[in-house]
């Protein structure tokens, strides 16, 4: 009898047993994605993040691999860059600036996707300093609008 080889269909992110699954579209998807805003607003001092970003996508990452963000993103200053860039990411998605629009089904699912990868990196930040939250878009919009604080 012949062997069939297995395909692993899944990748998960994860942190201290909390964990996004994704299929492998929808992963390289929101790396892509993430990518695309990450390159549209980050400072010039992150560049290398997205470069390794870039690197991880092409040389490490691949079907069914789990990607535990304290072994993969050692560094704070990435996961805080991550998490934010995410979290952006989703708003993005909600926005249409990033995607394919011709079909909407999987805008919601992409949109919880990407919130929740960005709340596992920031976990993870707060692991260590428990009082950060990522400047991310709706979180200053939030701000501005129902606190009324001015940025």
């Amino acid at each position: 009898m012949m062997e069939l080889e297995t395909t692993h269909m899944a990748c998960e992110i994860t942190f201290k047993g909390r964990f996004v699954q994704l299929n492998n579209m929808q992963f390289s998807g929101l790396i892509d994605s993430g990518l695309e805003i990450a390159e549209r607003t980050a400072q010039p001092a992150e560049a290398p993040l997205i470069a390794r970003m870039k690197r991880l996508r092409d040389e490490k990452f691949w079907p069914g691999r789990v990607f535990d963000i304290p072994a993969d993103f050692p560094d704070p200053a990435e996961q805080k860059f991550w998490s934010r860039v995410f979290f952006d990411t989703a708003r993005a998605i909600f926005d249409r600036r990033v995607g394919k629009h011709e079909h909407s089904f999987w805008q919601a699912q992409a949109i919880h996707q990407a919130c929740a990868i960005a709340l596992l990196f920031e976990e993870v930040v707060r692991s260590s300093e428990p009082q950060w939250s990522a400047d991310c878009l709706d979180r200053r919009e939030f701000n501005r609008v129902i606190n009324r604080k001015v940025e």
